[in-house]
Protein backbone atom coordinates (compact mmCIF):
# COMPACT_ATOMS: atom_id res chain seq x y z
CA UNK A 1 0.00 0.00 0.00
CA UNK A 2 1.38 3.39 -1.21
CA UNK A 3 -1.49 5.57 0.41
CA UNK A 4 -4.31 5.97 2.26
CA UNK A 5 -6.79 5.62 0.13
CA UNK A 6 -4.94 1.70 -1.11
CA UNK A 7 -5.38 0.96 2.97
CA UNK A 8 -9.18 1.94 2.94
CA UNK A 9 -9.76 -0.23 -0.23
CA UNK A 10 -8.52 -3.32 1.98
CA UNK A 11 -9.85 -2.78 5.31
CA UNK A 12 -12.53 -5.11 6.45
CA UNK A 13 -13.98 -2.78 9.28
CA UNK A 14 -13.95 1.13 8.76
CA UNK A 15 -11.39 3.39 9.52
CA UNK A 16 -11.12 4.41 13.08
CA UNK A 17 -9.16 6.99 14.42
CA UNK A 18 -6.03 5.41 14.81
CA UNK A 19 -6.05 4.95 11.04
CA UNK A 20 -3.04 7.69 10.10
CA UNK A 21 -0.94 9.08 7.45
CA UNK A 22 2.64 9.99 7.40
CA UNK A 23 3.96 13.25 5.82
CA UNK A 24 7.67 13.38 5.45
CA UNK A 25 9.13 17.04 5.13
CA UNK A 26 11.62 18.84 4.50
CA UNK A 27 12.43 22.97 4.20
CA UNK A 28 14.44 24.95 2.09
CA UNK A 29 17.62 24.62 4.84
CA UNK A 30 17.34 20.91 4.73
CA UNK A 31 15.90 20.45 8.17
CA UNK A 32 13.19 17.57 8.33
CA UNK A 33 9.64 16.45 9.83
CA UNK A 34 7.68 13.41 10.36
CA UNK A 35 4.68 14.56 10.58
CA UNK A 36 1.66 11.67 11.59
CA UNK A 37 -1.82 12.63 11.28
CA UNK A 38 -5.16 11.66 11.01
CA UNK A 39 -5.69 9.97 8.03
CA UNK A 40 -8.76 12.18 6.98
CA UNK A 41 -7.21 15.29 8.04
CA UNK A 42 -6.37 18.33 5.32
CA UNK A 43 -2.90 19.43 6.06
CA UNK A 44 -2.17 22.91 4.50
CA UNK A 45 1.42 22.50 4.10
CA UNK A 46 1.89 25.86 4.17
CA UNK A 47 0.28 26.25 7.64
CA UNK A 48 1.53 24.06 8.88
CA UNK A 49 5.09 24.85 8.17
CA UNK A 50 4.29 28.56 9.52
CA UNK A 51 2.99 26.32 12.62
CA UNK A 52 6.54 24.91 13.28
CA UNK A 53 8.23 27.77 12.11
CA UNK A 54 9.54 25.79 9.38
CA UNK A 55 9.73 28.47 6.71
CA UNK A 56 7.97 26.55 3.61
CA UNK A 57 7.48 22.90 3.68
CA UNK A 58 8.16 20.47 0.32
CA UNK A 59 8.03 16.56 0.32
CA UNK A 60 11.37 15.14 1.18
CA UNK A 61 12.87 13.09 -1.99
CA UNK A 62 13.04 9.47 -1.97
CA UNK A 63 16.87 9.59 -1.30
CA UNK A 64 16.20 11.43 1.61
CA UNK A 65 13.71 9.12 3.02
CA UNK A 66 16.67 6.83 2.56
CA UNK A 67 19.20 8.70 3.82
CA UNK A 68 17.16 10.36 7.44
CA UNK A 69 14.62 6.97 7.50
CA UNK A 70 15.79 4.09 5.72
CA UNK A 71 12.62 3.26 4.15
CA UNK A 72 11.36 3.90 0.59
CA UNK A 73 8.23 5.71 -0.31
CA UNK A 74 4.60 4.20 1.11
CA UNK A 75 6.51 2.76 4.12
CA UNK A 76 6.85 6.00 6.22
CA UNK A 77 6.14 5.69 9.78
CA UNK A 78 7.13 6.66 13.06
CA UNK A 79 8.86 3.19 13.44
CA UNK A 80 11.72 4.51 11.08
CA UNK A 81 12.91 7.37 13.45
CA UNK A 82 14.99 4.45 14.91
CA UNK A 83 17.16 4.65 11.57
CA UNK A 84 17.95 8.68 12.38
CA UNK A 85 20.46 7.56 14.33
CA UNK A 86 21.52 11.91 14.34
CA UNK A 87 18.26 12.95 15.02
CA UNK A 88 17.90 15.47 12.65
CA UNK A 89 14.17 14.26 11.88
CA UNK A 90 11.76 16.35 14.03
CA UNK A 91 8.48 14.60 15.00
CA UNK A 92 5.22 16.07 15.00
CA UNK A 93 2.37 14.08 16.01
CA UNK A 94 -1.52 15.81 15.89
CA UNK A 95 -3.11 15.92 19.03
CA UNK A 96 -6.23 13.81 17.66
CA UNK A 97 -3.89 11.00 17.55
CA UNK A 98 -2.31 11.06 21.24
CA UNK A 99 -6.33 10.42 22.19
CA UNK A 100 -6.36 7.34 20.79
CA UNK A 101 -5.78 4.12 22.66
CA UNK A 102 -3.81 2.41 19.63
CA UNK A 103 -2.06 3.60 16.37
CA UNK A 104 -2.04 1.91 12.99
CA UNK A 105 1.07 1.96 11.21
CA UNK A 106 3.36 0.24 9.36
CA UNK A 107 6.42 -1.91 10.63
CA UNK A 108 9.08 -0.16 7.99
CA UNK A 109 7.51 -2.20 4.66
CA UNK A 110 3.91 -1.02 3.13
CA UNK A 111 3.23 -4.27 2.66
CA UNK A 112 1.89 -4.87 6.42
CA UNK A 113 0.55 -2.89 9.03
CA UNK A 114 0.86 -3.45 13.30
CA UNK A 115 -0.87 -1.15 16.01
CA UNK A 116 0.94 -0.07 18.95
CA UNK A 117 -0.69 1.74 21.90
CA UNK A 118 0.15 5.10 21.51
CA UNK A 119 1.50 6.35 25.26
CA UNK A 120 4.16 3.25 23.76
CA UNK A 121 4.58 4.79 20.45
CA UNK A 122 5.18 8.55 22.33
CA UNK A 123 7.56 6.75 24.85
CA UNK A 124 9.38 4.65 21.66
CA UNK A 125 10.02 7.66 20.06
CA UNK A 126 11.19 9.44 22.77
CA UNK A 127 13.38 6.88 23.09
CA UNK A 128 15.27 7.22 19.89
CA UNK A 129 15.53 10.65 20.64
CA UNK A 130 12.93 12.14 18.82
CA UNK A 131 10.05 13.37 21.85
CA UNK A 132 6.94 14.38 20.24
CA UNK A 133 5.93 17.84 19.15
CA UNK A 134 2.22 17.46 19.16
CA UNK A 135 0.37 19.65 16.96
CA UNK A 136 -3.78 20.83 17.27
CA UNK A 137 -5.27 21.02 13.39
CA UNK A 138 -8.30 23.45 13.30
CA UNK A 139 -11.12 21.96 11.52
CA UNK A 140 -10.27 23.68 8.30
CA UNK A 141 -6.45 21.95 8.73
CA UNK A 142 -5.08 25.66 8.57
CA UNK A 143 -4.55 26.95 11.94
CA UNK A 144 -2.36 24.61 14.15
CA UNK A 145 -0.65 24.97 17.21
CA UNK A 146 2.17 23.14 18.67
CA UNK A 147 3.20 21.88 21.79
CA UNK A 148 5.71 19.44 23.38
CA UNK A 149 4.72 16.03 24.72
CA UNK A 150 5.37 16.06 28.73
CA UNK A 151 4.92 11.99 28.61
CA UNK A 152 7.70 9.36 29.97
CA UNK A 153 10.96 8.45 28.04
CA UNK A 154 10.62 4.82 28.98
CA UNK A 155 9.69 1.87 26.57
Amino acid sequence: MFTVEDSKTLRVTPGGMGDIKNLFLRNKKGQMWLVSCHEDRNVDLKMLAKALGAGRFSFASEARMMQYLGIKPGSVSPFALVNDITSAVRFVIDSVLTQTEVIYLHPLVNTRTTTIATSDLLAYCARTGHKAEIITFGEDGVHCTLMEHEGTDHV
